[in-house]
């Protein structure tokens, strides 16, 4: 299993040093970058250590504080060496053979950092790496796209159990997966930031997240890969939900964030990632459908796409459990049977809402600022459709909104004006981040019944474990895990 290494940005050796006893109980490791550390006093660090420790000096065309030519930075790490440092990371590039030779074996990382893309051939440069004598291989790149993160995972599980190991690392929220998922392909460790402001690189995840949700030091060769597909997922909740799931159940899987600038993306990737299944959301649950081999009838009625099964022979088998997630909180409030229904949006779990809510005998409307669109999902799905402006005039009992609005950098926004919010009607807001919305603060204040997103969250995802794994859902974790982390992100 992989040992999580917190790397420290402190700018005093002190606070370092204080640092390292504040995280004592949750690092297997540190990283000292002594490129931020403005009084760096390597001797002092290591007097005081209790866990083992990474020495580098990162230079400024890889990523760090240093100036490629400033000698310091060689002086330092050749102290390192001669201190005797657990692990000291020599750059590739930077020249310095003898000092690579002087601690091959005894715990040398040669690095290569790409601030700019991700090289072609990454074959060829593992293989120059090695030849170094380095005792641990770590090559991070910039992915333009998930395609590159495809490419570094290929090399990862192409060179798993390899010697000497690799640390595969994809830069940015592209690359969340391989932050992850090293230790699956051998991986001796796994980079993470002391908390959220304080990443020593683009896309390294708290320490506690790392630990906590991700749970990295259990994961193995054995471990199943699921994650969430979507354009922007950084922030979702599901990898708390499904990871607590996996671990209540005794599942040997960790659930991944999997943002991708495109679907068609994603699917150059795909092969390489090692997914036993995922679910999707914003913007890809429509155009999901025609890269499934096999739909089942809710798909089929709804053309969404949310949740997909991986089958060992490759072949993609697509569902939704959106229906479920609004149909479940809103039978806790009552009958559906008879009521009339608006819905806000003409995405893909508008779709899934509208086909849920008909088959429950409820009357529905699809309304979209776009009405040719909004006209177009509701002859798709079966219902009466129109654009905003036809709720002005609208008679409802229950109103879904399934657009963005409320969140995000329209978290203060609301498409429904306060006026026609009634005591007695049930407003429903998909949007969890924040968990109450203008839109359910107002519908609130007017004697309205509000759902919240988180709701929805919960009960699709329920449903999106069970159709995984074949196990019942551990619900009551899966909602403490959320709110926990909910909260914390809040804090």
């Amino acid at each position: 299993m992989a040992s999580l290494c917190i790397t420290l940005t402190e700018r005093l050796t002190v606070d370092v040093i204080d640092r390292m006893s504040d995280l004592s109980g949750l690092a297997d490791m540190f990283e000292i970058r002594a490129d931020l550390v403005t009084d760096i006093d390597p001797l002092t660090i290591l007097r005081v250590r209790t866990k083992p420790l990474i020495f580098t000096a990162r230079s400024a065309s890889e990523g760090g504080k240093m100036k490629d030519d400033d000698p310091k930075r060689r002086a330092l790490l050749h102290e390192a060496v001669r201190r005797g440092y657990d692990y000291v990371d020599i750059e590739y590039r930077s020249g310095f053979f003898d000092i690579m030779t002087e601690k091959a074996g005894k715990g040398l990382i040669v690095s290569f950092h790409d601030m700019t893309g991700t090289p072609q051939d990454l074959e060829a440069l593992y293989e120059g790496m090695c030849r170094t004598g380095a005792d641990v291989v770590k090559i991070a790149v910039s992915p333009r796209s998930m395609t590159d993160v495809g490419r570094l995972m290929e090399l990862a599980r192409r060179h798993a159990g390899s010697s000497p190991p690799l640390v595969a690392i994809a830069l940015g929220p592209l690359g969340a997966v391989s932050r992850i998922v090293g230790p699956r392909y051998g991986a001796p460790f796994v980079y993470a930031s002391t908390g959220k402001g304080h990443e020593a690189a683009a896309g390294q995840i708290p320490a506690e997240e790392m630990d906590t949700i991700y749970n990295v030091k259990t994961i193995g060769p054995q471990t199943k890969v699921y994650g969430l597909v979507g354009g922007d997922v950084m922030h979702s909740l599901s990898p708390a939900i499904h990871n607590r799931g996996f671990s209540e159940s005794g599942i040997d899987a960790v659930f991944v964030p999997l943002q991708s600038d495109s679907l068609a993306a994603f699917f150059q990737a795909f092969p390489h990632l090692g997914l036993s299944g995922f679910s999707v959301t914003r913007p890809y649950k429509v155009e999901m459908v025609g890269r499934m081999h096999a739909v089942d009838a809710t798909v089929a009625q709804c053309g969404s796409v949310n949740t997909v099964v991986v089958h060992d022979t490759g072949q993609l088998h697509g569902t939704s459990t959106d229906g479920l997630g609004v149909v479940a909180p809103l039978r806790k409030r009552g009958e559906i049977k008879g009521k009339s229904v608006l819905i806000l949006g003409a995405g893909g779990a508008a779709r899934a809402a509208a086909v849920a809510l008909e088959e429950r005998g409820a009357t529905v409307r699809i309304l979209a600022r776009n009405r040719e669109k909004a006209l177009q999902v509701g002859a798709e799905v079966g219902c009466a459709a129109g654009d905003m402006s036809v709720l002005l005039n609208s008679q409802w009992d229950i109103l879904v909104n399934a657009t963005p609005v409320g969140g995000g950098s329209l978290a203060e926004q609301s498409l429904v004006p306060k006026a026609l919010l009634k005591s007695g009607a049930i407003v429903f807001d998909m949007i969890y981040d924040p968990l109450e919305t203008r839109l359910l603060r107002e519908a609130a204040q007017a004697g309205c019944t509000v759902i919240s997103g988180f709701e929805m969250l919960l009960a699709q995802a329920a449903a999106q474990f069970e159709v995984w794994t074949g196990n019942e859902a551990p619900v009551d974790a899966m909602r403490s895990a959320a709110l926990l982390l909910a909260q914390t992100r809040s804090a």
